[in-house]
């Protein structure tokens, strides 16, 4: 008796990863996904639809690439729509657009995407030279500043983050964020220390920003726009969306401080910009959220 128990128990627990591992298998490979709809079912040719978080006060958006893609959307006079979403693209990635059918991610990609495409181009008349500084600068800010910002207000500030925005209201979601206060934190020292940048001390990270925004400041120089053009190009959008969440974020930023005190051009370059293309940068309410916000679809 005890030994056909035994052989049952064995049985059993063997029996449960290799049951597992075939559910998995099934779920990712054997069982047919359903077909993936736009979240603009009635859309308009040529209409660029850009698909990002709710917005929020202060800030417009928490995404740095959101608005960046959205001034650059502005700059070139490109006819578009927000929706407002928590759905990521099919790369995991938000904001993304939808255009003539189809999705597109990675703001630098659709950015590219769209020049081709309407044959508009803020950059056109800039040299070499100064493509390489748009694009070095691109790099630096995107993949390594914009994280400073990120390991400070989602690391270590993510209560104070969450409540100055009044982000569960405005995403007419307080039980998902409130669960998302939770567990962000974690998540972002987690990456930041497979990164590398979170095995520092937080005070050498906030130095590490200041260097690099000291770096960008004196780039721009006395010109109005990072290559001394009269009017702003893809790299301005770029800083535009990225230094917004560092000034109009009211949590303390340590990259902040450094702007105001060091950097007053690059202020003022994120002034001049949204003074010139969003008239309608205080209208964000959560009732004019709720009209742009579309059910979250397959």
């Amino acid at each position: 008796m005890w030994i056909c128990a035994i052989s049952w128990v064995i049985y059993t627990v063997g029996l449960l990863p290799l049951g597992l591992a075939g559910f998995i298998v099934y779920k990712k490979f054997l069982k047919q996904k359903p077909e993936r709809k736009l979240l603009k079912d009635n859309w308009e040719r040529d209409v660029v639809y850009l698909c990002g978080f709710p917005f929020v006060p202060s800030v417009r958006t928490i995404s740095p690439f959101a608005l960046k893609l959205e001034t650059w959307l502005r700059l070139t006079g490109i006819k578009y729509e927000n929706v407002l979403t928590m759905r990521f693209s099919t790369k995991g990635q938000i904001p993304f657009i939808e255009f003539n059918g189809e999705e597109f991610a990675d703001s630098n990609l659709i950015i590219d995407m769209l020049k081709k495409y309407f044959n508009k181009d803020p950059d056109s008349q800039v040299d070499e030279k100064g493509l390489a500084v748009g694009h070095i600068v691109t790099t630096m800010m995107e993949n390594y500043t914009a994280h400073t910002g990120f390991h400070y207000r989602y690391g270590y500030n993510m209560e104070a983050f969450i409540s100055t925005l009044d982000v569960g209201r405005y995403y007419h979601n307080e039980k998902g964020i409130g669960w998302w206060k939770m567990v962000q934190p974690y998540l972002t020292r987690f990456r930041s220390y497979l990164q590398g940048m979170g095995r520092h001390e937080n005070e050498v990270i906030w130095d590490f920003a200041r260097q690099d925004l000291k770096a960008i400041s004196v780039l721009l120089g006395a010109n109005d726009y990072m290559l001394g053009g009269p009017a702003p190009t893809t790299v301005d959008c770029m800083l535009f969306g990225h230094l917004a969440q560092f000034l109009y974020i009211d949590i303390g930023f340590p990259q902040k401080a450094c702007l105001n005190e060091e950097c007053k051009n690059l202020v003022m370059l994120v002034e001049k910009i949204k003074a010139s293309y969003y008239p309608d940068w205080d209208e964000v309410t959560p009732e004019s959220n709720k009209k742009l916000m579309l059910p979250k679809k397959l």
